[in-house]
């Protein structure tokens, strides 16, 4: 997969470092306000809030700042497709956390991931049809204020690096709306083991920075068919888990390729009814 850019923020050096001096207290910065986000990702396009067409499930209150459940569940009107879900929180270094673009030509989508949150933050969903059209949901998550961005890993880069890009598939329920549509619509959770540095964590030995490295793209492919593909940041937990829902083909296997911001590509052929 070709490597292009994600993030188009622009976000200073400075801005970064003092996200790193605040206490644990703070986000990333009073000035970082959504009103400064929207132009830089959407331009001056119009977004429409509304919470029947985008759904977002959040915690009111994040149980562990480095793995909080964000789930969107798109449904266009009128026949409309998606063409991708994207996920920000605002208070992020990056904020601009996923963005899942369908291969499908669907009008309701369901992804949910989990992700780092640096401190309270609003978090939104902006789902856009093919036609042009931005629709958002909003809320907030209250954090501890522990700084999840900047929090140390939980196992050593020793041991991250032995199961580096294994993968496991899982169905978490089958079918959906079976009743409605000749076929069947499932849900899947993909897992990733990769630890996400995100450039802002210390060696807990050495005391310096740890150089980032994080997934950034995911494609997938459910048999011959193209399914997805995945856009992410350092806001994705460590261990991705992404899960999605899907039409089915009838293919027994989904492909998946991953690239991370060293160019390294792990592919796996997955049994979709399974958890290997």
């Amino acid at each position: 997969m070709g490597k292009k850019p994600f993030f188009h923020l622009g976000l200073t050096v400075g801005a970064i470092c003092a996200a790193l001096s605040m206490s644990s207290g703070t986000t990333l910065s009073q000035e970082l306000t959504w009103a400064e986000l929207k132009p830089s990702v959407f331009g001056q396009r119009l977004i429409t809030q509304n919470d029947s067409v985008v759904k977002l499930e959040v915690p009111y209150r994040a149980k562990d700042d480095r793995q909080v459940p964000v789930s969107v569940q798109a449904s266009l009107p009128d026949g409309a497709k998606v063409k991708s879900v994207t996920i920000i929180i605002d208070e992020n270094p990056m904020p601009v956390s996923l963005t899942v673009r369908p291969e499908q030509q669907r009008s309701s989508l369901w992804v949910s991931a989990s992700m780092r949150f640096n401190g309270p933050s609003p978090v939104r969903a902006i789902v856009e049809s093919e036609n042009g059209q931005l629709f958002m949901s909003e809320a907030i998550v209250k954090t501890s204020g522990l700084g999840a961005c900047a929090a140390p890993p939980t196992t050593t880069l020793d041991v991250a690096a032995k199961t580096l890009g294994n993968m496991r598939l899982t169905q978490i329920v089958t079918p959906l709306n079976v009743s409605t549509i000749t076929k069947p619509v499932m849900r899947t959770q993909l897992d990733i083991s990769h630890p996400n540095l995100t450039g802002l964590q210390l060696d807990q030995i050495t005391l310096r920075y740890i150089l980032p490295r994080y997934v950034d793209k995911v494609a997938i492919d459910q048999g011959d068919d193209k399914l997805m593909t995945i856009e992410a940041g350092i806001s994705l937990a460590e261990n991705p888990s992404i899960a999605f829902d899907y039409v089915s083909n009838g293919a027994e296997k989904m492909k998946i390729e991953a690239r991370d911001t060293d160019d390294t590509v792990f592919s796996h052929s997955l049994q979709i009814s399974s958890g290997s």
